[in-house]
């Protein structure tokens, strides 16, 4: 599915809680729903099959948010996803709305890679220093990356920092044969 589909639906989400302002729970509410629809094949057959009619669907999703104890409004939300056969981008849409969610909350997604497990204090020290670099609320995401061989490089949106020993011999090698 297009991106584009998905950013529909995501802002139209976002239009509704807008007044209220709460992303978090709204984005913690699809996300949840959106970890039982991947984990259960079943769910998704029942969902994507043409011999289970749209009453018997809206009826599964109704049972299955009620369970996750899903409010009005997110339940309203999947009601027209699925009246709109796009259960199937559920992921897309998640990762859209968690992009608009994130924008209104100052939350900045900062993806960590390392050679090694980083410890509770190198994480803050990372955090707070991301907090200062970009001005908002930085949310690290942390990968172990058996290819680098000590460092880290860090990427927010396109940008990367890359303090990583390959990435550094790699720009001293640059810079010798510029020479």
């Amino acid at each position: 599915m297009p991106i584009v589909i998905a950013n529909r639906y995501a802002r139209a989400l976002a239009d509704v809680i807008a007044p209220r302002g709460n992303y978090r729970q709204v984005l913690s509410e699809l996300r949840d729903f959106v970890a039982v629809y991947q984990e259960s094949p079943e769910l998704r057959e029942v969902f994507e099959t043409p011999a289970v009619t749209m009453a018997q669907k809206l009826r599964v999703v109704e049972s299955v948010a009620a369970k996750l104890g899903s409010s009005p409004v997110m339940l309203n939300f999947l009601r027209v996803v699925m009246s709109h056969y796009r259960m199937p981008a559920l992921g897309e849409i998640l990762q859209a709305f968690r992009n608009v969610a994130y924008a209104q909350l100052g939350i900045v997604q900062v993806k960590v890679s390392s050679a090694a497990a980083l410890s509770g204090d190198e994480q803050d020290l990372l955090r707070k220093r991301f907090d200062e670099l970009t001005g908002n609320q930085p949310e690290l995401e942390f990968h172990l990356d058996a290819g680098l061989i000590g460092g880290l490089v860090a990427q927010i949106g396109s940008t990367v920092y890359d303090g990583s020993i390959r990435g550094h011999l790699a720009r001293i090698q640059e810079e010798l044969t510029e020479q």
